[in-house]
């Protein structure tokens, strides 16, 4: 006959390596987690429409830097990388099993360095392109997750409050673009100086 003990043993958690995959919640969080979580998935989709409103702040200076016309940059940013986007948002729906958390999490993790490091170095604009197209294929993937997480981490009764605050994604992403770039200086831009320099100095020579 088996003791109390025995019948009540609990299964080991998942290993320290194992918990960067899995990621799913035994129980439904209480308030304070559950506030806490929302809060996360508000924020990232704040991040992920700065990274996508980022590049448009600044178009000109793209533009003039990589000797793009204003057809190649409509194109490559707002047809091409939608494109890619709504084709990663269609896989992102039968990739659902591998967890939204997961999605979120390395889609991020995967967007913030080539929007830090990738599109700021691109040598040419077909880089350039690729690397924004790239972006628009992760970002696909997590702006169909993170509507599914404020669906889990909200009560039925309170799901339209918590969908009223993931709208405001777009708005406080795209507030936030106008204000960085407003105070961002031009000069700061790799071969700006240079070239204001010179253009300067031909303007007083002649």
């Amino acid at each position: 006959m088996s003791s109390p003990q025995s019948a009540l043993s609990v299964e080991p958690g998942p290993s320290p390596l194992r918990r960067f995959w899995y990621r799913s919640l035994d129980r439904y969080p209480h308030t304070g987690p559950r506030v806490f979580y929302l809060a996360i998935v508000v924020m990232t989709t704040v991040l992920v429409y700065y990274e996508l409103f980022a590049p448009g702040a600044v178009s000109p200076t793209i533009i003039s830097h990589y000797g793009m016309t204003f057809r190649y940059y409509v194109y490559a940013t707002g047809v091409i990388s939608a494109m890619v986007g709504a084709f990663s948002s269609i896989i992102a729906g039968f990739a659902d099993r591998f967890g939204r958390a997961n999605m979120v999490t390395y889609g991020v993790g995967a967007s913030v360095p080539l929007v830090l490091f990738g599109l700021p170095n691109a040598p040419n604009a077909i880089s350039w392109v690729v690397l924004f197209c790239g972006i628009g294929f992760l970002e696909g993937f997590i702006l169909v997750a993170t509507p599914a997480l404020v669906r889990d981490f909200s009560p039925q009764f309170g799901r339209s409050s918590a969908m009223a605050f993931w709208l405001l994604g777009p708005v406080i992403g795209s507030e936030v673009v106008t204000q960085v770039s407003s105070h961002t200086p031009r000069t700061c831009i790799p071969g700006k100086i240079s070239s204001q320099s010179a253009a300067s100095s031909a303007s007083s020579s002649s």
